[in-house]
């Protein structure tokens, strides 16, 4: 179709973005508020659809890989380089910080072009210090923390069959079977079925990313790794792209973030809900606090929700694995704190 095999990246990076996008809004999805829906008031649903989401992903990612279509065990998730620590610290922190700005990462971009003031504010914060921790003030404290705690796989690979010496379809059984078990469980409570199938259109949309990154953009002349969606991903590089003037290249990833962005405005407008919404009184600081937060805490985990909570997750990858725990304990501590 494109002769330009770049060209894949953009238009597939903002068609997915724009689904995404408005799958999360019209149904109201945020996963950082579905485990703090639980904790706190016992409520599955949001939980639900990020469950189904998480299943289909990873029994897709899994045929990908092991046909041969894409070669998964080459993405960032997967590297030789398990930073345990940075993983689980980093997820940790920026569960802390979504609940403080109220936002996960790709409802940022969502809430942000559709008028939401203060995900607009949590967003530039979240951007400030992605830029500062990635190549900043905070570079140093962040490349000494991964130098003191990281491992060098000897497989060279951070999936959980490599690092345990399993047979490669056992972390699958127990992932996607452990997360079956779920669904079925809240679907015999009354769970509804249509939850399911939303999640459902999650999933499909990170197989989707790796098929085009895998497989439509592979350039034979200049072979990249295969990449998938991450809402954080492309902050540290918008940030220095602003801070520096020099124009932004475009990516997999920067195209995803512009197509949750025209989502966000899309729905808005034509919903007739575009219109400025004010910072709440009362929550500037930790809006503030919550951003810088979450830009640390992205960083230092290699990702957000949607990085390594879908994508990264999708690969079975222990670090995806220690990152999602990290993040799930952060919004535990936050709710129990009433931080939210």
């Amino acid at each position: 179709m494109f002769e330009n095999v770049a060209n894949y990246l953009i238009v597939g990076g903002v068609i997915v973005g724009v689904i995404f996008g408005l799958i999360v809004r019209h149904f109201d999805l945020d996963m950082m508020a579905a485990v703090r829906g639980v904790y706190r008031e016992g409520n599955h649903r949001q939980l639900l659809v990020f469950a189904a989401a998480l299943l289909i992903a990873v029994i897709l990612t899994f045929w990908l890989e092991s046909s041969g279509t894409v070669e998964i065990a080459k993405a960032s998730y997967r590297d030789g380089k398990l930073d345990w620590l940075g993983a689980i610290l980093g997820g940790l922190i920026f569960g802390v910080g979504a609940s403080l700005g109220g936002n996960d990462a790709a409802r940022l971009f969502v809430n942000t072009f559709g008028g939401n003031l203060r995900a607009a504010l949590v967003l530039a914060v979240f951007v400030v210090f992605a830029t500062i921790t990635q190549f900043g003030l905070l570079m140093p404290l962040r490349v000494w923390l991964t130098n003191i705690s990281s491992v060098t796989l000897v497989s060279g690979d951070a999936g959980l069959a490599s690092v345990f010496g399993l047979p490669t379809w056992l972390p699958l059984l127990l992932v996607a079977g452990g997360l079956a078990v779920y669904l079925f469980l809240r679907c015999r409570q009354g769970a509804k079925i249509s939850l399911v199938a939303v999640g459902t259109g999650l999933g499909l949309l990170v197989a989707a990313s790796w098929y085009i990154t895998g497989v439509l953009a592979l350039d034979e002349f200049n072979p990249s790794h295969p990449s998938g969606m991450t809402a954080s991903g492309p902050m540290s590089r918008i940030g220095m792209s602003l801070f520096a003037g020099d124009a932004l290249a475009l990516s997999y990833s920067v195209s995803f973030v512009i197509g949750l962005s025209i989502a966000g405005f899309a729905y808005a407008l034509f919903t007739r809900r575009l219109k400025f919404e004010a910072i709440p009184v009362g929550t500037l600081g930790a809006s503030i606090l919550g951003g810088a937060l979450m830009g640390i805490g992205a960083t230092v985990s290699y990702g957000c929700n949607v990085g390594q909570g879908m994508t990264g997750f999708s690969t079975l990858s222990l670090e995806s694995l220690l990152a999602v725990l990290g993040m799930f304990v952060g919004v535990a501590v936050a709710t129990k704190r009433r931080w939210e």
